[in-house]
C-alpha cells in the first residue's frame, strides 16, 4: 500500500489550455502532455457502509485497462491529500475484492458486507485527463487536468480541476508550486474529492454535524504530536463547515466556524509555553484577517440565533418582525459577501500557507533546542500543568461563596468556553466517566449564561421600541438563580485529573 499525497485545485474549464501553457512557460522548455479518458465506477452497499468506514472502492477504465483502487479517507488539509490507496489492475469492469492487497482492508470490504449486503454501483466520475510528469527543484510532479462530470441516475455535476501528485521529492515543491497557480490564476482549494462529491450527490441524507470532541491521544503520546493532532482536529472541523457553507448559508454553519475559530485561538495559547509566539507569528496573522473578513456575517448569524433560541421557549413577539426581518437580510448579504471572500486568492493562499506549516512541522524553524526537548517530552504533564492552571483561574473568579451579577458570568464566558476546549485537547488521557461527570457541570454553566445573553438581547431589544416583558425579566432572573447552583455544584465535583 502506497501513501498518496496530492493538492487538489477547482478551476474554470476556460483556464484549463491557460494553465497547460503557463507550465511550459514557468519550466522554461515544453512541457509533454498525454491525455487519457477515464470512466470511474464507484461501489458502496445500500446503506453506505464503506463510506462509514472512510473506505473509497472504485473501478477504473482507461482504455482498455481495468484498474480497481481502494482508498482510506486519511487527512486533508487545506486542498492537501494524505491518504493510503491500493490499486490492482484486473481483467475486466467487475470488482474483484481478491485482489485487494491490504489484509485490513479486505477485512473491512468483507464486514461491510457481511452487515450490510453486497456491493452495488453506486455514481460515476467520468473525466477527460490531461497529465503530464515535471521536474521541479529535487521533484517530480504528475500534473493533472481534469474536465467531465459526476453522474448519479439523472443528475450531475461539473468536475474542472488541477491535480498535482508528489511522485517523488520534497513536499514543500508542491506547496510552492500549488502557491504559483493560487496567485496566478485564482485557484481554489478544495478539501472536497470526486468521491465526496459523488456520495453527496448520490445521498439523501441530511448534511452531517459535526461537532468538536475529545481529541484522541496518549499519555505517552509527545507534546509535539499532540499538538499536531489538536490542530488537525480543529482545522477539520473548520474545513467542514467551509464545505457547508459553500452550498448553502445556513446559520448553524456559521455558528460552527465560530467555534472553530474560538478552538484554533485556544489551542495557540494554550501551547504557547512550548511553541513561542513568534514561531507562529504569520499563521496567526492569517488567521486574525480570516477572522475580520468573517467578524460581520458571525455577529448577525449570533444575533439571528438568539432571537430564534428565544422563540423556542415561548418568548415571540411580532413587534420584533421587522428587526428580524432586517437582520436576516443584513445576513444574507454578508454571508455572500464572506462566501465570496472565500474564492479569493488572499484566502486561498493563507489556508495553503497553514496547510504547509502544519504539514512541514515549520514551527520548528523559529525553536532552539532547549524547547525542542520539550516537544518530544510525554503530553501529560504538559495537561495536568494546564488544567490545573485553567482550574485557578476560574477558582479567582467564580468563587462559590461570592455573590456575583450577571455582568461577572458573561464577561467570564470566553475563558469557561477555553476551559471546555482544554478538556477537549487533553480530557482522553484521563478516565472518561470521572471526565464527563465533571465537565457536565461547566457545560451546563455554558448553556446557561449563553441563554441569559440570547434572552437578555431580546430583552434590549424590546426596549429600544419601548416595550417591557415581566415574564422575560423575571425568567432572566430564575437564570441567575440556577447559575448560582451550577457554580456552587461544579466546585463541590473533584477535578478528574486529581
Amino acid at each position: 500500500m502506497s501513501v498518496e499525497l496530492e493538492m487538489k485545485l477547482a478551476a474554470k474549464s476556460e483556464q484549463l489550455s491557460v494553465i497547460k501553457q503557463w507550465f511550459s512557460d514557468e519550466l522554461g522548455k515544453t512541457v509533454e502532455w498525454q491525455q487519457s479518458d477515464l470512466i470511474n465506477t464507484y461501489y458502496d452497499t445500500e446503506s453506505h457502509k464503506l463510506r462509514e468506514l472512510k473506505i473509497g472502492l472504485r473501478v477504473r477504465r482507461a482504455g482498455e485497462t481495468y484498474i480497481q483502487s481502494v482508498k482510506s479517507e486519511g487527512r486533508v488539509v487545506g486542498g492537501l491529500y494524505q491518504r493510503n490507496e491500493s490499486e490492482t489492475e484486473i481483467s475486466n469492469a467487475n470488482l474483484d475484492l481478491s485482489k485487494v492487497e491490504d489484509p485490513y482492508l479486505q477485512i473491512l470490504l468483507e464486514e461491510a458486507q457481511d452487515e450490510d449486503g453486497n456491493l452495488r454501483p453506486l455514481f460515476r466520475t467520468d473525466f477527460s485527463r490531461q497529465f503530464a510528469l515535471i521536474e521541479l527543484a529535487d521533484s517530480q510532479i504528475e500534473i493533472a487536468l481534469d474536465s467531465g462530470e459526476i453522474s448519479h441516475k439523472s443528475e450531475s455535476n461539473t468536475i474542472c480541476e488541477v491535480e498535482l501528485e508528489l511522485k517523488s521529492g520534497q513536499a514543500k515543491d508542491l506547496f510552492e508550486l500549488s502557491k504559483k497557480l493560487i496567485e496566478s490564476f485564482e485557484l481554489v482549494l478544495s478539501a472536497e474529492s470526486k468521491a465526496e462529491r459523488g456520495y453527496r450527490l448520490s445521498s439523501e441524507k441530511t448534511p452531517f454535524l459535526n461537532r468538536l470532541d475529545v481529541v484522541p491521544l496518549t499519555a505517552k503520546s509527545p507534546a509535539e504530536g499532540a499538538f499536531e493532532t489538536i490542530a488537525h482536529y480543529g482545522f477539520a472541523h473548520w474545513q467542514h463547515y467551509i464545505k457547508m457553507i459553500k452550498r448553502e448559508s445556513n446559520i448553524e454553519y456559521f455558528l460552527q466556524l465560530n467555534r472553530a475559530l474560538m478552538y484554533m485561538q485556544h489551542m495557540y495559547s494554550v501551547f504557547a509555553p512550548l511553541i513561542p509566539r513568534h514561531s507562529l507569528a504569520e499563521v496567526r496573522a492569517d488567521w486574525r484577517e480570516v477572522t475580520q473578513n468573517f467578524s460581520k456575517v458571525q455577529s448577525i448569524a449570533l444575533r439571528l440565533n438568539w432571537l430564534a433560541n428565544a422563540k423556542t421557549y415561548g418568548f415571540v413577539y411580532d413587534s420584533l418582525e421587522s428587526k428580524e426581518q432586517e437582520l436576516q437580510e443584513h445576513f444574507d448579504r454578508e454571508s455572500n459577501e464572506f462566501r465570496n471572500y472565500l474564492a479569493t486568492s488572499s484566502y486561498n493562499l493563507k489556508l495553503l500557507h497553514f496547510s504547509r506549516w502544519l504539514y512541514l512541522k515549520e514551527w520548528r524553524e523559529e525553536i532552539k533546542e532547549p524547547l525542542k526537548n520539550k516537544l518530544e517530552r510525554e503530553i501529560f504533564p504538559f495537561a495536568i500543568k494546564q488544567l490545573q492552571h485553567q482550574m485557578l483561574d476560574i477558582t479567582r473568579h467564580l468563587k462559590p461563596k461570592e455573590e456575583l451579577v450577571d455582568e461577572d458570568y458573561v464577561n467570564y464566558l470566553p475563558k469557561l468556553y477555553r476551559t471546555l476546549d482544554i478538556g477537549l485537547f487533553f480530557g482522553s488521557l484521563f478516565d472518561s466517566k470521572k471526565r464527563v461527570k465533571f465537565r457536565q457541570n461547566w457545560v451546563d454553566l455554558v448553556a446557561n449564561i449563553e441563554l441569559f445573553k440570547q434572552l437578555d438581547f431580546v430583552r434590549e431589544t424590546l426596549a429600544s421600541i419601548e416595550q417591557q416583558d415581566e415574564v422575560l425579566e423575571s425568567t432572566e432572573h430564575e437564570i441567575l438563580q440556577t447559575l448560582k447552583t451550577l457554580r456552587v455544584e461544579a466546585f463541590e465535583q473533584n477535578p478528574y485529573w486529581n
